[in-house]
């Protein structure tokens, strides 16, 4: 019994001393200072005039973030800000102490903040964060071929968020309650958006929900049955569907919806609790999906998973 006490003290103290260790070492990461932001710009080639000569055109492809470099770290981890969700999400690790920020829409702010980390006894310890930085989005970003064409598709999900805050003061405005965010539904929209930049039409919106939640849910029923006293009914994973093409900013596709009665009347429905919305950039066009459910799909359907 002894024996087993003097060996228990032992590891405690060896706990302990590590511990110790730890916080020394965690103590000597400072705070992230000196945050500051820069235009990178690039050029790519274009045809001049009849003669078919060709010219240079500058382009702002990105903002370079750099920060004052520490000592003695792992790397660092910066994060950006989720407006509507509310969340800090990491977008980048790097041992760098600076990155580009690229692929954003016009108009928008991004909120930045970054921290030091140092890998100690196999975790990371983490630094204090900087101080946040907002970057105010001008032109679009995003990377040209040498002649001018994007090279490669992408998402925005601050831009996707901005234009739901905007959907929820429509909402607001015609005495709608406001709809909380569906993670669930923001995937369906961006498969959604995939497809209508190749086919546009509300076509197959509905099997697209289907098949993006069985993938995660393994779902067979083609609604979600709602028990309510004696009586069972159904009602569909989403409700309707909104989508759009050509809107460059968050506030030029609600601005286009909110003319069209169709579209504002179904992003205003009093009926809707969840929704989501998704943008997507490719060859050269932009497109935005919307999509409401009339339940909380999410919450409904995390129970379904744990019977």
């Amino acid at each position: 019994m002894i024996k087993k006490i003097k060996y228990a003290i032992i590891v405690m103290l060896i706990i302990a001393n590590v511990i110790c260790l730890n916080s020394i070492e965690a103590a000597e990461i400072s705070k992230v200072t000196n945050v500051k932001t820069r235009e990178v710009t690039k050029t790519f080639k274009t045809i001049k005039d009849a003669s078919l000569a060709t010219t240079k055109l500058k382009y702002i492809a990105g903002y370079k973030i750099s920060w004052k470099k520490q000592k003695k770290v792992t790397g660092y981890n910066v994060y950006v800000y989720y407006p509507a969700t509310k969340n800090w999400k990491k977008i980048k690790t790097t041992k760098k102490n600076c990155f580009t920020l690229t692929n954003c829409f016009q108009g928008e702010k991004v909120k930045i903040k970054i921290r030091a980390y140092k890998k100690i006894n196999g975790n990371n310890v983490y630094g204090q964060f900087s101080k946040v930085k907002s970057i105010k989005i001008k032109k679009a970003l995003y990377s040209r071929t040498k002649w001018g064409k994007i090279k490669k598709p992408f998402t925005d999900r601050i831009a996707s968020e901005k234009a739901f805050e905007l959907q929820n003061e429509y909402r607001k405005s015609v005495g709608s309650d406001k709809i909380k965010w569906s993670e669930n539904l923001y995937n369906v929209c961006l498969e959604r958006a995939k497809q209508i930049s190749k086919n546009y039409s509300h076509n197959g919106w509905y099997e697209t929900t289907m098949k993006v939640l069985s993938k995660k849910y393994k779902i067979d029923d083609e609604f979600i049955w709602i028990k309510e006293g004696d009586s069972e009914y159904g009602i569909n994973y989403a409700s309707g569907e909104n989508i759009l093409n050509g809107a460059y900013s968050y506030k030029e596709a609600m601005k286009q919806w909110k003319r069209s009665s169709a579209h504002y009347n179904n992003l205003t429905l009093k009926s809707h609790v969840k929704g989501a919305i998704a943008c997507y950039k490719s060859k050269g066009d932009y497109y935005w999906v919307a999509l409401f459910a009339d339940a909380d799909i999410d919450k409904l359907l995390e129970e379904k998973c744990k019977k």
